[in-house]
């Protein structure tokens, strides 16, 4: 794991709430169920990271060993995406629980894979935002498990974090069951950035999931309509298939 040699002093805050929590109500695995720890050593070592040498280089499509068919016909607005692993095991249902059961605690965990992940990584960043959720969805969740990801990471890394650079000027159907053609329809344009926050900035886009990376070519899009200069995009998991349920 990267080491935290420019962490802000809110990051070391939130680690200290987190242990204090955990000390308090103890809690279990999101991978197995197992009491004490969030995720336990076994769950851990389920998680393998993505081989970069040999995914996609722009999307990060594993086991392609060269530009992916979609980049080759549909290339993404965003110079370059990197996942940490395939979404898959203990990280779906890591990441399912984060997102659906209220675990917060968990963006805490799952956020190191993303400052391992950015640690390999050669992006020069200076602004770091997530993927905005539907006003639908943020209000049934109560949270964006993205902006979750994308603060903690921006805490961790001393690189500013804001939520309110780019946004969703319309509500899209769920991506769930769609194929890559209908993704990119279904989002196209559902996205608008702020110029005076992203003029000239290199972005980074945290999501938890890329599938097809429409939505968060989508986004980069918008971004780069707004005058960013550069737009990078991280997730925890990337998807091999598109789910169909």
């Amino acid at each position: 794991m990267h080491t935290l040699t420019k962490a802000s002093p809110r990051f070391a805050i939130q680690q200290f709430f987190w242990i204090a929590m955990d000390w308090l109500y103890p809690p279990s695995c999101a991978g197995c169920g197992k009491n004490g720890e969030r995720l336990c050593r076994s769950c851990l070592q389920q998680i393998t990271p993505i081989d970069h040498q040999t995914s996609c280089p722009r999307c990060d499509l594993p086991q392609v060993n060269h530009l992916c068919p979609d980049c080759q016909s549909q290339p993404p607005v965003f110079e370059q995406l990197r996942s940490y692993s395939v979404y898959d095991g203990s990280l779906r249902r890591a990441i399912h629980r984060l997102k659906y059961e209220n675990d917060l605690p968990l963006a805490d965990t799952l956020c190191r894979f993303l400052i391992s992940l950015f640690a390999e990584q050669n992006w020069q960043v200076n602004l770091i935002c997530p993927v905005p959720l539907s006003h639908q969805r943020q209000r049934q969740r109560g949270y964006n498990q993205s902006a979750l990801l994308a603060q903690l990471l921006g805490w961790a890394l001393s690189i500013p974090f804001t939520n309110k650079a780019l946004y969703r000027i319309r509500e899209t159907r769920s991506q769930v069951g769609l194929n890559a053609v209908q993704r990119r329809e279904n989002v196209k344009g559902a996205f608008s950035a702020v110029p005076s926050i992203v003029q000239n900035k290199t972005v980074l886009v945290v999501d938890d999931i890329a599938t097809t990376s429409a939505t968060l070519s989508a986004c980069a899009e918008a971004l780069k309509s707004a005058g960013a200069s550069q737009v990078f995009a991280i997730t925890l998991a990337r998807t091999v298939q598109i789910e169909q349920s």
